[in-house]
């Protein structure tokens, strides 16, 4: 079992060359986060966002370009990871940044809009359940949350099927044989859980009602609403 420190080792040592991978190991990566920002709320003007797992802050780009006006709090439990999302943002104001594990958040009613990308699979399914009610309180009402996430296959077999698909799109996508390996490494401490297990626990936190936007294979964009 991987912890947290084994995890943030992970992602540091890949940091500076994540946001040139991703592309290539995320198949169908426009669709899946055009779908994301599809599901933003349009009427929100200057909305205070949460970004749990930012990372390098690739999908909080994506979010303050479609709201320029929002301030966005990202968190990661990888230093390098956010290294990178401060040069990304780099005078920005309206960005701020903690290097904090998942589990930590405690904010209630401080945000419109959570979202995270690629991160939460790495707990196991109780800290999910865990996560899921932190990210309910953290919504003010009326709050919504957008989680572009891996997910299991419902059955053995179907998740072999993902596995082998997945693993011939990437080297399909030109993906070089290092980040592959780095890849391969990296999902180790994958805790993937079925999409249908994943919508229940977002209902039994609260959010009503539950969506899911998109969902492909191994890939899926997913959330639900804090009642007003």
């Amino acid at each position: 079992m991987h912890n947290a420190c084994d995890i943030r080792d992970l992602f540091d040592r890949c940091a500076t060359a994540y946001d040139q991978d991703r592309p290539k190991l995320v198949p169908g990566f426009a669709q899946l986060y055009g779908a994301a920002l599809q599901a933003l709320p349009q009427s929100a003007v200057a909305p205070e966002v949460l970004d749990l797992g930012a990372g390098t802050g690739l999908f909080a780009a994506m979010v303050a370009a479609a709201y320029p006006q929002a301030s966005i709090h990202l968190t990661d439990l990888s230093e390098a990871m956010l290294a990178q999302a401060r040069l990304r943002f780099q005078g920005n104001p309206r960005i701020s940044y903690a290097v904090q594990d998942h589990l930590q958040l405690n904010a209630p009613a401080a945000y419109d809009l959570v979202i995270s990308a690629l991160s939460i699979h790495h707990l196991e399914d109780a800290d999910k359940r865990r996560l899921f009610e932190k990210m309910y309180q953290a919504l003010r009402p009326g709050g919504l949350l957008v989680n572009v996430d891996q997910v299991r296959g419902p059955s053995a077999a179907e998740e072999e099927v993902y596995s082998q698909q997945w693993l011939a799109e990437v080297r399909a996508a030109g993906v070089s044989e290092a980040a592959l390996q780095q890849a391969l490494e990296r999902m180790q401490a994958d805790r993937n859980a079925p999409l249908t297990d994943q919508l229940a626990w977002l209902a039994d936190a609260g959010f009503a009602p539950v969506e899911c936007w998109r969902s492909r294979c191994r890939f899926a964009v997913f959330g639900g609403w804090k009642r007003g």
